[in-house]
């Protein structure tokens, strides 16, 4: 009866059908792509061509770890595009192709039974969870950086975002002019190393052997010739330390201290298989088993890309894989008994727009800053970004938005770290994306950085509007 009472209710506010309610929520999708890199976006397109109406959950690293390159030479047709563009412009064409695409992350999945569950909740308000169901599914997670494990690293004493980093398209930005070190010897290493290179007075790059494992002969050539950079053979890092706020020196293995201003982590990944332990085969490290091309072990959930690769981990090999995969799902829901699924009618998901909807203003100088802080009548948030930050990009919509809900309660100004580095160091942001309240009087009166800390300090927005 209480139910009954509560759909009635709905009906009565919202004014939309009780029968289009209870069809969304009996909705079946064809299938759910978990991830938002280049093979899972290849994916969409195939399968949008082939007529399968496809979801994508994008998660916390909207296009993968490629959106993090700032240069890429070795796809096919570019002789040159930054990773953020590669990965915008097949977005484009997934998101043309009719793919919807979501800023949400999948907590849980149940692979059990027909069709499969998937739990959901927005990325940057946690409260914000729903369960939906597919026929099929693709996992395209990808895989996360592995960490060095010394003292000083991450953990409570640790300096994680505080001056230790694994992405310095991300928050390289932060120090020009400074001293940083790269600790690895492989592409991602060198990689990273050429951006620094670009931005800081000093890069040291780290290696625990006496040469690179890599196959970018040409970039790692031109790297170790660069004047501001000196390469360091044979060594490890023992300890980083700092002093309580920020990362100032190295202790290495060669009993030598290393000043540095920050250090970024670049010594390979693993796969982001967690949630799917108990529910497909996984190897001894955590890759996923394939059995006939990108089929798993369980039937109608494929995978593709670093999740099922430890060795390649190339986005065009990711592409091929997504290709493969879009065809064994259509041949999946072609061949599969309709009396296993009870399908609803489609009701596609409401996407965010990515067209801003409020007024986030673009600081345009420094003395403008200092301008606005403390002399309006109402508080202010200030995001701190960089243009190349894939989750900087997925916050900015959430901002639009709360800009518009707090539109004469609260002002939203957003800062470009890479412009503003000397503002950045005043107000000890050490990663993007950041996001700082000052109040009335230009006192900062709270401050998150990552997903986490970002979502605790916007839930405070109410609180500070009602003031």
């Amino acid at each position: 009866m209480k139910k009954f009472l509560y759909s009635f209710l709905i009906f009565l506010v919202s004014g939309f059908p009780l029968q289009a309610e209870i069809e969304k929520r009996n909705e079946v999708k064809p299938v759910v792509i978990i991830g938002g890199g280049v093979g899972a976006l290849t994916s969409a397109i195939y399968l949008q061509r082939a007529g399968i109406d496809t979801l994508v959950i994008e998660g916390q690293s909207p296009g993968g770890s490629i959106a993090q390159s700032p240069n890429v030479h070795n796809w096919p047709g570019e002789l040159e595009i930054s990773g953020q563009d590669l990965v915008d412009k097949i977005r484009k064409q997934a998101e043309a192709n009719g793919a919807t695409i979501v800023t949400k992350e999948v907590t849980h999945v149940d692979f059990s039974k027909a069709p499969y569950s998937f739990t959901l909740r927005d990325v940057y308000d946690h409260d914000q969870i729903e369960t939906i169901r597919a026929r099929s599914c693709i996992v395209a997670v990808g895989s996360k950086p592995n960490l060095l494990g010394v003292p000083g690293e991450s953990g409570e004493k640790g300096y994680w975002t505080r001056g230790v980093y694994s992405c310095a398209v991300c928050d390289g930005g932060l120090y020009k002019n400074k001293t940083v070190a790269v600790v690895g010897g492989g592409d991602a290493a060198i990689l990273e190393a050429d951006y620094l290179s670009k931005i800081a007075k000093k890069v040291y790059v780290i290696l625990r052997s006496d040469e690179f494992r890599t196959i970018e002969a040409l970039r790692k050539n031109e790297l170790v010739k660069k004047s501001n950079v000196e390469i360091l053979y044979n060594t490890k890092v023992n300890q980083i330390q700092g002093d309580g706020q920020k990362v100032t020196h190295l202790n290495l293995s060669t009993s030598k201290e290393l000043p540095v201003d920050g250090v970024f982590v670049a010594i390979g990944a693993k796969p982001n298989s967690e949630i799917f332990t108990k529910q497909i085969d996984l190897d001894q490290n955590g890759y996923i088993r394939l059995i006939r091309d990108q089929q798993t072990s369980t039937a109608g959930v494929f995978a593709i890309g670093d999740v099922v690769d430890p060795v390649y981990k190339q986005a065009i090999s990711a592409a091929g894989d997504g290709a493969k995969a879009a065809f064994q799902v259509e041949h999946f829901l072609a061949s599969e008994p309709a009396n296993l699924i009870q399908k609803g009618p489609e009701v596609k998901m409401v996407q965010a727009s990515n067209t801003p909807s409020g007024k986030v203003e673009e600081l345009s100088s420094q003395q403008a800053f200092y301008e606005s802080i403390g002399t309006h009548s109402t508080p202010i948030v200030v995001d701190f970004y960089s243009p190349l930050c894939g989750p900087c990009k997925q916050l900015a919509p959430q901002l639009d938005q709360l800009a518009t809900t707090y539109k004469g309660k609260i002002r939203f100004l957003k800062v470009n770290v890479t412009e503003f580095t000397e503002l950045a160091d005043s107000y000890n942001v050490f990663a993007v994306p950041t996001v700082v309240i000052f109040d009335t009087q230009g006192k900062m009166i709270d401050k998150g950085t990552g997903v986490d800390e970002i979502n605790r300090v916007l839930k405070k927005l109410d609180k500070i509007a009602s003031k």
